[in-house]
């Protein structure tokens, strides 16, 4: 596709509810909202820590790439190997594969059956308090306000939140076995909970006694769903969400029996960067579709792209794009040799196979008049394209009161009518995808 000639996509997207328990406070605050008026949450992409989780997240992201050009060098490598059988080959592929996996759960395993003393006594730096805002003094860190650190139970040593553990550490805290908290204000060592025992001070606006979350973020509200297993941003279930059992996830409330559900759809990568979305830190929201993927990932991706990176349909309604592209087409014919080829397609958006004039870049559908088509099959024929009663046998997704005998004339005409009538079919037959 051109990017010169594709239009602006504004694209309506369903909101869903963040991962309080995995999220940051700049991150969290944010909100995709598409019909929840009670949402008090706003993108905010202009803030300093904005830019610091971002710059964080290309980090990751190049060290993601990297481990993967390597992996991808030692499959290579097995691959080429002809001293290996095939499946001598598939065994090393599968070992280089799993193995992060393995060392992980290996480290876990071995912590878990290690001997940890907890009981001992806190040191200078333990007792050093930490800031969310140094300047303003606000207690925390960079992932979150609150005035405690916890004691990680796999290791015994102590943080001011999971996320600071997993940076500086081998092996990922399981922050639902936390049993102990000391508050930064006196330095008392206590069970885990929302007020110190000994100075009676509240040590977080919100506290979840399953997930282990503590949040002192004001102007935030937190709830704890059942279903999902973690805390979310928001005013709670019944107020402004609902949690959907099939899609597993929490959508606003004005999204109740009006959204595309797709079974457990928020447990799996994002299509553009890889990351498990259901645990995820960053803004996740839904595309007409029905497709989940992150909302900085999506608003990258549709400056280049207009269809969904999974199902490949279109992310908005596409007719002004397709009409200029009838235009266009009209203008620059094919080159002569190229007059008597064909290519049997399948539409992404109306999933059906249809016959179009062959064309370097653009094939039209014969039933919605969408570009967003791929090829499968091109040959050469003395013949004409074949009408759209005559392609509904080698069609996969057929309907035959869909269309009216008028599209099936305007569709069954020459290879030269179609090219010099383009525009006026496309305006007949165009149809939108709107789910």
């Amino acid at each position: 596709m051109s990017t010169s000639e594709q239009p602006e996509i504004n694209v309506t997207t369903i909101p869903v509810s963040f991962n309080e328990e995995d999220g940051t406070d700049s991150e969290s605050d944010s909100f995709v909202s598409m019909s929840s008026a009670s949402s008090n949450s706003v993108i905010d992409d202009s803030t300093n820590q904005d830019d610091k989780e971002e710059k964080e997240e290309q980090l990751k992201l190049l060290k993601l790439q990297k481990e993967q050009q390597e992996m991808r060098k030692k499959i290579m490598d097995v691959q080429r190997d002809p001293n290996l059988t095939e499946s001598q080959k598939a065994k090393k592929i599968q070992e280089i594969m799993t193995f992060q996996y393995k060392t992980i759960k290996h480290i876990n395993t071995h912590l878990e059956h290690k001997d940890i003393d907890l009981d001992s006594p806190l040191t200078d730096e333990d007792k050093a308090p930490t800031y969310n805002d140094e300047e303003n003094k606000i207690l925390g860190c960079k992932h979150y306000q609150r005035a405690i650190k916890f004691q990680a139970s796999c290791c015994g040593k102590w943080f001011t939140c999971r996320f600071c553990h997993d940076a500086t550490s081998d092996h990922e805290v399981d922050r639902k076995k936390t049993t102990r908290m000391m508050c930064m204000y006196c330095n008392t060592v206590q069970p885990a909970g929302q007020n110190c025992i000994n100075c009676e001070r509240c040590l977080a606006k919100y506290y979840c006694d399953k997930c282990k979350l503590w949040d002192n973020e004001p102007r935030k509200s937190i709830y704890h769903c059942d279903d999902c297993g973690i805390c979310r941003i928001g005013k709670g279930l019944g107020e402004d969400y609902f949690h959907c059992k099939k899609c597993n996830a929490c959508l606003a409330i004005s999204l109740k029996d009006n959204h595309k559900c797709i079974e457990r759809n928020l447990e799996s990568n994002c299509p553009i960067c890889g990351e498990y979305m259901f645990t995820s830190t960053s803004i996740v929201i839904f595309m007409p579709c029905g497709h989940c993927i992150h909302y900085k990932c999506h608003q990258e991706y549709i400056q280049t792209n207009y269809h969904c990176p999974t199902c490949f349909k279109s992310l908005a309604n596409m007719n002004e794009y397709f009409r200029r592209i009838d235009t266009m087409l009209q203008q620059h014919k094919m080159p002569p040799e190229y007059e008597n080829w064909h290519s049997y397609i399948l539409c992404n958006d109306c999933e059906k196979r249809s016959y179009a004039k062959y064309h370097f870049l653009y094939h039209k559908c014969a039933y919605c008049s969408s570009y967003n088509t791929k090829v499968l099959k091109t040959y050469e024929t003395s013949k004409s394209i074949p009408s759209i009663t005559d392609t509904i046998a080698l069609s996969t997704n057929t309907d035959e009161n869909e269309h009216s005998s008028e599209n099936a004339n305007d569709a069954s005409t020459s290879n030269e009518n179609n090219e010099n009538n383009g525009q006026n079919s496309n305006n007949e037959n165009t149809t939108t995808n709107e789910n």
